[in-house]
């Protein structure tokens, strides 16, 4: 027993480091594959890949080539069109129209909508003040990272911020879909089935709004292609992955924790290889968030 429940902190403390660390990076990829990739086609590219990738594994090295059930299929279609549709593709297209300090203060706000929405519910306990005081002092943080790197947009500023919502409210309501139900399936197969599905939906949406006619594989650059391995492999398969693993074995206060982390990571990467500049008020901003992430995880009222 005790085995297992160290077996498990590991893995915990694993996924929460991973997750930190690879979603923070992807911002950045994201904005150098939009330099030659479509937002939709690239989120389709992105997770057909991944979920390919997981389902090959899964099929021909573990020989698991059971097919999931109806009600298996619902699930993942369902937390696949949230989660990935969604969530993904939304995401990509208001970075058109909205920088990244306007796109970090909306996503600070993840966290408290999946708490709150948990809870009313009824999945998820009352959160405790320690949880409270690290989801607000998390999203202060991100509000001043967000001023601090310039709260600006174009003239379609408004529309950004609107698809950024539309992503918000799938990527929250497909992770609580997700967590509520937990199938027996293989983890890993369960993931490539959803990536799969989602990266085939965009695929036909990509082409239905015109995205083909103007993208042409030759102009790709070298920096876009590596973006795109690097979205694949380390934000899907392995982000994705440790995200859903946290969902499912974590309360959600923990696994939904990254929104905080990853903006400090994502304005260390963009100072060091993006060309962009930190000044105190990034630095005061970062270390407010870094406090709240600890009193959020720190938190011993809700049981695992």
């Amino acid at each position: 027993m005790a085995f297992i429940k160290n077996k498990k902190l590991a893995l915990t403390i694993f996924c929460i480091v991973a997750l930190y660390s690879t979603w923070g990076v992807v911002y950045l990829s994201i904005k150098f594959a939009l330099e030659s990739f479509p937002p939709v086609l690239l989120s389709s590219i992105r997770y057909m890949s991944a979920g390919s990738i997981f389902l090959l594994w899964t099929f021909f090295i573990k020989k698991d080539r059971i097919l999931p059930t109806k009600s298996q299929f619902t699930t993942i279609f369902f937390a696949s069109f949230m989660m990935i549709v969604i969530g993904g593709a939304f995401l990509n297209i208001s970075g058109l129209y909205i920088n990244s300090g306007t796109i970090a203060l909306i996503m600070g706000s993840i966290p408290l909508w999946m708490v709150i929405v948990s809870w009313l519910l009824g999945y998820d306990k009352k959160p405790s003040l320690s949880v409270f005081i690290g989801l607000i002092g998390g999203f202060i943080g991100v509000g001043g990272l967000a001023v601090s790197t310039g709260i600006t947009g174009g003239s379609n500023a408004v529309l950004g911020i609107i698809t950024l919502f539309i992503s918000i409210a799938g990527w929250v309501a497909g992770s609580i879909y997700l967590k509520r139900r937990h199938s027996d399936m293989n983890v890993l197969k369960s993931l490539g089935f959803q990536m799969l599905t989602g990266g085939i939906i965009m695929f036909f949406i990509s082409f239905v709004i015109g995205e083909w006619s103007g993208f042409h594989i030759s102009e790709v650059t070298l920096k876009a292609f590596l973006s795109t391995l690097h979205l694949i492999f380390f934000g899907s398969i392995v982000g994705y992955t440790c995200y859903v693993w946290l969902l499912y074995n974590t309360p959600t206060h923990i696994a939904i924790s990254y929104a905080y982390a990853e903006p400090v990571v994502a304005v260390m990467v963009g100072a060091l290889f993006g060309g962009e500049t930190i000044n105190h008020i990034t630095i005061l901003a970062c270390f407010f968030i870094i406090i709240s992430v600890f009193f959020v995880i720190r938190d011993k009222k809700e049981k695992k």
